[in-house]
Parts: structure tokens; C-alpha cells; sequence
């Protein structure tokens, strides 16, 4: 990855090699993993996450650790598409609707529907977003 490019970076262990894809492991730990009391808090958080990075061909093999990246401004893009579009479509939509004189339940309801809509369009874009948002890969050293 480029030096002078700002990027959002994850550790991870590669788990599979394909032609296409190496496949990552990352753990994601609440920001209280290092709190002494965290086994008597339910707070306490750990995910495993699976992240799918194109194969151009790195030297890497399987087990080793690496650093998954993608540049900042793709990861607020997909902040964006992924939270923020949703709740300004609901909200405009409720808004539209009750200022309709449509019920409170159902525009309610129909706010929510009107989501479906929204996600049937970004599974429609899903190829052009999966080149947009791919993720970078280099060895941990």
C-alpha cells in the first residue's frame, strides 16, 4: 500500500489461499479488552471476523499474520451506504408520510419498508462496490 495514503488497518491470521482470495481472520475486542475486571463485566467482547482479500500474488501462506487495509475514505463511504442513507430514507419517508396524513402506524411501517427498496439497489451495485471498497494486504513484521 501506498505510504502516503491514510488507511483504517486490522491485524489478522491468513486461514485459506485461493486464486482469488486470501482469506483473513481478524479478532475484534472491545475497546475494554485490557480492563483487569473484564471476566466479571459483560461488556467484555471478542468477534472473529472474516475478511476476503484479493490474491495478486503476495508471498503469503497460510498462518501467517498479516495487516488487512483499506484507505479512510472508502471506509467512510461504506459507513455511509451502510448507516447513515438507511436513517435518512426511514426518516424522510416517515416525515413524507405523516405530513401525507397517512397514520402513524403506517408510515411507520412503510418508512421501513421503503428500506427494501434501498438494499435491493445496493445488491444491484454489489459487484461495482466490491471493486470500490477492496482491501489491501501486507505481512505483519
Amino acid at each position: 500500500m501506498n505510504g502516503n495514503v491514510s488507511c483504517i488497518s486490522r491485524s489478522g491470521i491468513v486461514s485459506e489461499i485461493t486464486v482469488e482470495n486470501i482469506t483473513v481472520n481478524i479478532i475484534s475486542v472491545s475497546a475494554c479488552s485490557e480492563c483487569r475486571a473484564k471476566e466479571m463485566c459483560s461488556a467484555f467482547e471478542r468477534r472473529e471476523k472474516i475478511v476476503f482479500v484479493p490474491n495478486t500474488g503476495q508471498d503469503i501462506q497460510c498462518g501467517d499474520k498479516v495487516n488487512v487495509m483499506i484507505n479512510i475514505s472508502m471506509g467512510i463511504k461504506a459507513v455511509l451506504l451502510a448507516y447513515f442513507m438507511p436513517v435518512i430514507i426511514v426518516v424522510a419517508m416517515l416525515l413524507f408520510l405523516l405530513e401525507a396524513k397517512t397514520g402513524e402506524f403506517y408510515a411507520g411501517v412503510i418508512s421501513l419498508i421503503s428500506l427494501v427498496g434501498y438494499y435491493f439497489v445496493i445488491y444491484l451495485v454489489r459487484k461495482k462496490l466490491k471493486k470500490q471498497f477492496s482491501f489491501y494486504i501486507e505481512k505483519a513484521g
